[in-house]
C-alpha cells in the first residue's frame, strides 16, 4: 500500500533553513466548491494496521462550527489514501453545545485542565500516539477537504506542513483588510527575526510527523500557539512545507482582538531573545537533505 508522501514526493520542494524561503509546492490547492461528505461511517476507518491520524480540534465555544468542520471531513478518501484516523476536540471549557456536537458526530473530546488555545495543545501532544497530526480551527475558516492532500506531503524531508492563507484564496468577507494586514506584517516580523521566510505565521492549520512535533518546546499558552509552533521549527532548522489554501468566513463570532496580535509579536521577540543564548541546533533535515544550500522553489 502507497505511504502518505509517496504519490505527492517529487512535487515538493524541501530545502528551508535560517535565511531562506519556506517549500512550495508546485500546485495550489483548487478551490471551488466543497466534495459531497463521504458515506463510510468512523468506526469502520479505525485500522490498527494502517498509518495513523490524528486531527485536533481546538474550541471553546464553536458549536456551529464544529459541526460543520465534521461534517466535511473526507473520511473515504482518507481511507482510500490508507489512513487511519481519529478526531480529537481540545474543548477549553465551553459553555455551549461544542463537546455534546462534537461527541455525536465521532469526535473524541478532551478538556483541557488550564485555559487557552497554547496550553490546550501542549497538554495534548504527550497523548498523541498516531504517526502524523495535524491541528485545524474548528470555526470552519479552514478546509477539512485538504487534510487527505496535506497528510500526503508529509515524510521524512517534509516533517511540518502549513496551509498558507495568505498564498490562497480568501472567500468575501474572510478576513478584514485590518486582519489582512495585521498578519502580513507579523508574517514578515517573523521571518526577519528569525531569518527563515514564512508567509502566513498566524494560519491555523498545521500538519505534522509526530515524533517532530514532540521535538518542539513549545510555551505559548494562547493564540500565540502557531507563532511559537514558527519559532521553535525556526530554532531547530525543522523545514515547514507551505502550501496555498482558501480560507472561509468564520462560522460564529470572533474571538481575536487588536491586542492578540500585540502579544504575538511580543512571543516572537521572547523566543528570539531566548535563543541568543541556546546553542547552535544543526537539524537532522539540514544534514540529510543538504538544506544548507541555496532555497530551491519549485514553480
Amino acid at each position: 500500500m502507497r505511504q502518505p508522501g509517496e504519490e505527492w514526493e517529487r512535487s515538493v520542494s524541501t530545502n528551508g533553513g535560517p535565511g531562506r524561503s519556506p517549500p512550495r509546492v508546485s500546485f495550489p490547492l483548487p478551490p471551488g466548491p466543497a466534495p459531497a461528505p463521504d458515506p463510510l461511517p468512523w468506526a469502520e476507518v479505525a485500522n490498527p494496521a494502517l498509518p495513523s491520524l490524528s486531527i485536533l480540534l481546538p474550541a471553546l465555544n464553536e458549536e456551529d462550527g464544529v459541526a460543520d468542520v465534521l461534517d466535511r471531513i473526507q473520511r473515504l478518501t482518507l481511507h482510500r489514501k490508507g489512513l487511519a484516523y481519529s478526531v480529537h476536540l481540545l474543548d477549553g471549557h465551553s459553555t455551549d453545545r461544542t463537546r455534546a456536537i462534537a461527541a455525536q458526530k465521532g469526535a473524541q473530546v478532551f478538556v483541557q485542565t488550564g485555559s487557552g488555545k497554547g496550553s490546550a495543545f501542549r497538554e495534548f501532544v504527550p497523548q498523541i500516539k498516531d504517526k502524523f497530526a495535524i491541528l485545524m480551527d474548528s470555526d470552519g475558516t479552514y478546509p477539512p477537504e485538504v487534510i487527505p492532500e496535506l497528510v500526503g506531503l508529509l515524510g521524512p524531508g517534509t516533517p511540518i506542513v502549513l496551509g498558507s492563507r495568505l498564498q490562497g484564496s480568501m472567500k468575501d468577507g474572510a478576513m478584514s483588510l485590518a486582519n489582512y494586514v495585521g498578519n502580513r506584517l507579523l508574517s514578515w516580523f517573523a521571518s526577519f527575526l528569525f531569518g527563515t521566510r514564512i508567509s502566513d505565521v498566524c494560519s491555523g492549520m498545521w500538519c505534522f510527523v509526530s515524533d517532530r512535533l514532540k521535538s518542539l518546546n513549545l510555551t505559548a499558552t494562547g493564540f500565540e500557539l502557531e507563532a511559537d509552533i514558527f519559532a521553535e521549527c525556526a530554532r531547530l532548522e525543522i523545514p515547514i512545507t507551505e502550501v496555498p489554501i482558501e480560507y472561509g468566513r468564520r462560522i460564529g463570532e470572533t474571538k481575536l482582538r487588536f491586542s492578540a496580535g500585540l502579544r504575538i509579536a511580543l512571543a516572537l521577540l521572547r523566543k528570539r531573545l531566548q535563543m541568543r543564548a541556546m546553542p547552535r541546533y544543526r537539524s537532522p533535515d539540514a544534514a540529510d537533505h543538504g538544506l544548507s544550500g541555496a532555497m530551491q522553489e519549485t514553480q
